[in-house]
């Protein structure tokens, strides 16, 4: 099969863009990170350097990368090796931290469809039960099949209908779940908690890098998704008014869903913890003890699922499109190489939370896999995209493509910003990042 076959693929319509991108940025990380995150840090202050460096850096990486796509047409490796063979490598390495990523995600995700079907079968799980038998194996296998469908359909008829659909579901869901958390007795302290601003923290570095680091989290920055999508647009298209939508969107889910959590939390006195206890121990606690609890559990599990699961396909598609372009291979055998090789790989994580609780030095094997890839990995993924398109592609040509069919104009020395603040900017992210643990 043919390069120029196997990458005429394209999306259908803009608004299936758009809702593919929002799916890959909405994740389960801005239903669970980003309220835990904005409480612990100054509450509704961090929500103010957090909303800044999403409309600055967040916004014009965003730019960079859709338009990198646009501009090659080719997944994350052959794009960075048309700038230049030697730069081949960077693009191996963020398909691959793409790779891993979704390997250990897909675990926890499984985790959320078992909880799913437990509610749907009107019994609660107890997470420590759960964990210590081989379900969380299972479901790691059966929720990886479920992306490896997706997928293997392909752009429009898979991925691009998948995410018109999810994604709606998501909006249709989160908003009701929403109104009726705050409803609830006591969910005020919650909301006070989440949005209630202090400001004496926003003088704190750590605060501004850790918004920083939440923003390039919460956009799917690094990853090499956004450019793998970006790869499959074709006439025209405003990148600017499309960016400004995801951004939109995705901020807009964030802030819902600690709305959401924290008035649930609050309302039954349970402990704000974050992570993974709040979403498979905390909160189906309270589902057990509220009025019809297992058909809200149930919503709230499939709303998790639908997140999760438009994410996984973004992430999915990465290393999926590099090995279509450098083997030139087609897309139903590529995903069938790519879910091998995750089911392969992730096994190790779904066995670190199974009654075989496999670790390596201490540490749980998923919580270590996580460390490594989603702090230090995606955050490099992106210093290498940065450096090596703002430094050896002409600024010309990156503006032809993220102006191109827009109203507005991204004025040139946005570019230069980017390039020179961003490496300070992540490099000081990983140094304090490294101190704090």
């Amino acid at each position: 099969m043919s390069n120029e076959n196997i990458k005429s693929e394209k999306w259908g319509s803009g608004l299936g863009f758009v809702l593919a991108c929002v799916g890959s940025a909405v994740g389960i990380g801005n239903i669970w990170r980003f309220p835990y995150i904005v409480g612990e840090n100054g509450g509704g202050a961090f929500l103010i350097p957090f909303l800044i460096i999403v409309a600055s850096f967040g916004f014009l990486l965003m730019l960079l990368e859709f338009g990198i796509g646009r501009r090659y047409k080719l997944s994350i490796v052959s794009a960075l090796e048309n700038i230049s063979k030697k730069f081949r490598w960077g693009g191996v390495l963020i398909a691959l931290v793409s790779f891993a990523m979704l390997s250990y995600y897909l675990v926890i995700l499984g985790w959320i469809l078992s909880f799913f079907i437990s509610n749907l079968g009107q019994s609660f799980l107890e997470f420590e039960e759960f964990t210590q038998s081989y379900y969380p194996i299972i479901s790691f296998i059966a929720i990886s099949l479920v992306v490896y469908i997706i997928v293997n359909r392909g752009i429009t008829s898979g991925i691009e209908i998948f995410n018109k659909v999810g994604i709606l579901c998501l909006i249709g869901i989160i908003i009701p779940l929403m109104l009726y958390a705050i409803s609830l007795p006591g969910a005020d302290q919650g909301i006070s908690y989440f949005l209630e601003p202090d400001f004496t923290k926003i003088n704190e570095p750590e605060i501004w890098s850790i918004a920083l680091g939440q923003a390039f989290f919460s956009l799917s920055l690094g990853s090499g998704s956004l450019l793998t999508y970006g790869s499959y647009l074709r006439g025209k298209h405003s990148l600017i008014r499309s960016s400004s939508i995801i951004i939109g969107a995705n901020t807009a889910v964030s802030i819902i869903s600690g709305l959401l959590i924290f008035a649930l939390v609050f309302s039954f006195g349970m402990s704000p913890q974050g992570g993974i206890p709040l979403i498979f121990e905390v909160l189906p606690n309270i589902f057990s003890n509220i009025n019809f609890g297992f058909f809200i559990g149930a919503i709230f599990f499939f709303l998790l699922l639908i997140a999760g699961l438009t994410s996984a396909v973004g992430l999915f598609q990465v290393p999926n499109a590099s090995l279509q372009d450098v083997f030139k291979i087609s897309n139903k055998k590529s995903s069938k190489i790519i879910i091998i090789g995750i089911i392969i790989i992730g096994l190790p994580s779904a066995l670190s939370y199974s009654s075989t609780n496999l670790e390596i030095f201490n540490t749980k094997f998923l919580d270590g896999m996580d460390y490594i890839f989603g702090t230090y990995g995606i955050t490099l993924s992106e210093l290498i995209f940065v450096v090596i398109v703002t430094w050896f592609v002409d600024k010309k040509k990156i503006l032809e493509n993220i102006n191109a069919s827009s109203r507005f104009n991204i004025p040139h020395h946005a570019i230069s910003f980017i390039k020179y603040a961003t490496p300070i900017v992540i490099i000081l992210i990983l140094i304090t990042t490294i101190i704090s643990n």
